[in-house]
C-alpha cells in the first residue's frame, strides 16, 4: 500500500500541511516536530532524502503544471504551448492530469511532495474560490502558486487570456463585416471565463444604436452542445445574420449541423469562434475565430514563476490578462 503524508500526520499527531512543510523543507518548523516526522516518514517508507531545486541548484527550476486533461485540440494545444515555452525559459516542466478535480486537494499536496516542486501552476476551470481557498489551507505556505483559470476575486496569482477583450473583438469583427442581427452560443455560466466572453460580446452589440443580439444558447464547451445550438438556432423565424461560439469545439458542432440542413457559410450565415485551434484551418470552410496564444501564456506564465520562487518577496499582481487577437478566414 502506498505511503502517503495523511499516514505520517496520523502517525505523529501533526497537520499535513505541517508534514508537507518538514518534506519538501519550506517554511519555519520546530526541531522536535522536524524529527519527528522525518522518524515517522523513514519508517513508514516515505521518501525523505531529496530537497526542493531552489535549495540544491537555482539554475534548474522544476515546476509542476497541473489540469484535468481531456481529450481534443484544445488540451494538446494548452499542453503544446508550455512545452515550447518551457524550453525557452530554462524551467523543467511535469504536467500532471488529476484523476477528479472536484476532490484533488490533497492529490496534488501529495504530488507536490513527491516531485518536489518548487512552484505549481494551475489550470482547473472546475474550481470554485472555495476549492482554492481549501488548496491554499493545506499547501505550503511559501510555494509559489500561478492559476491559469479565471474566477473572480482569484486567491492566487492569476493569468489568463483577456475573454472579454476577446468578445468585444468578435462583436467589432462582424459590425465592421456589416452585420445587424447576431446570435451567440455562450459557455457554461458557472464559468467566469464564459461570462467574460459573453459581456464582452454583447456589451458592444448593446452600445451600437443599430445591432442587436437576438439569440442566446448556453452550451459547455463541446461539440454536441454545438450540435444543440444548432437545433435551437432552426427555430427561430427570424435568424441572426452571424453568429459567435464562444470556443472552437462549439463553433465546429454548431456549422457542422448547419451544412447538413443546407445552410452555407458564410453565404447565409457567417459565424466565428473561439481558441483558434488548428481544427479552424482543417474545417471547409476555414473557421474565424479569436486568437490564443498558448505559447504565449505559458512564457508569461513560467516567467511569473521564475520571478516569484527566485524573489519571494516580491509581490505581483493578483490578475494579468493576456490580448488576443482575430483570425479571419471564409467563415465569417
Amino acid at each position: 500500500m502506498k505511503i502517503t503524508m495523511q499516514d505520517i500526520a496520523n502517525s505523529t499527531g501533526y497537520s499535513v500541511s505541517t508534514v508537507s512543510r518538514v518534506l519538501s523543507g519550506s517554511g519555519k518548523i520546530s526541531e522536535k516536530a522536524n524529527k519527528k516526522i522525518i522518524s515517522a516518514a523513514q519508517k513508514l517508507k516515505y521518501p525523505v532524502t531529496r530537497m526542493r531545486s531552489t535549495q540544491r541548484n537555482r539554475n534548474t527550476l522544476n515546476v509542476g503544471l497541473f489540469t484535468d486533461f481531456h481529450q481534443g485540440e484544445f488540451y494538446a494545444s494548452f499542453f503544446y504551448g508550455f512545452t515550447k515555452a518551457a524550453k525557452s525559459t530554462r524551467v523543467r516542466l511535469s504536467l500532471i492530469s488529476l484523476f477528479d478535480p472536484a476532490k484533488s486537494q490533497k492529490e496534488i499536496l501529495e504530488y507536490v511532495n513527491e516531485l518536489y516542486i518548487d512552484g505549481l501552476i494551475l489550470f482547473i476551470p472546475e474550481y470554485t474560490r472555495t476549492d482554492y481557498e481549501e488548496l491554499e489551507r493545506i499547501l505550503p505556505k511559501e510555494l509559489p502558486v500561478i492559476s491559469n483559470a479565471l474566477i473572480e476575486n482569484p486567491v492566487f496569482t492569476t493569468i489568463t487570456f483577456d475573454g472579454y477583450s476577446g468578445g468585444h473583438t468578435a462583436a467589432q469583427y462582424l459590425i465592421n463585416r456589416g452585420y445587424k442581427s447576431f446570435g451567440i452560443i455562450k459557455g457554461p455560466f458557472t464559468k467566469a471565463e464564459s461570462r467574460f466572453r459573453y459581456n464582452g460580446f454583447k456589451d458592444l452589440i448593446t452600445r451600437v444604436s443599430d445591432t442587436n443580439l437576438t439569440w442566446e444558447y448556453e452550451g459547455n464547451f463541446n461539440y454536441d452542445s454545438g450540435v444543440k445550438a444548432f437545433e435551437d438556432f432552426k427555430k427561430l423565424e427570424q435568424k441572426p445574420g452571424a453568429v459567435f461560439a464562444s470556443n472552437d469545439l462549439m463553433c465546429h458542432g454548431f456549422m457542422d449541423a448547419a451544412r447538413y440542413q443546407g445552410i452555407k457559410v458564410p453565404e447565409d450565415l457567417a459565424v466565428i469562434g473561439y481558441d483558434d485551434l488548428p481544427m479552424c484551418v482543417h474545417s471547409h470552410p476555414r473557421i474565424s475565430s479569436i486568437k490564443t496564444d498558448f505559447e504565449k501564456l505559458g512564457s508569461v506564465t513560467l516567467n511569473a514563476m521564475k520571478d516569484k520562487i527566485l524573489n519571494p518577496d516580491r509581490q505581483l499582481g493578483i490578475l494579468s490578462l493576456i490580448p488576443v487577437s482575430l483570425s479571419s478566414r471564409e467563415s465569417s
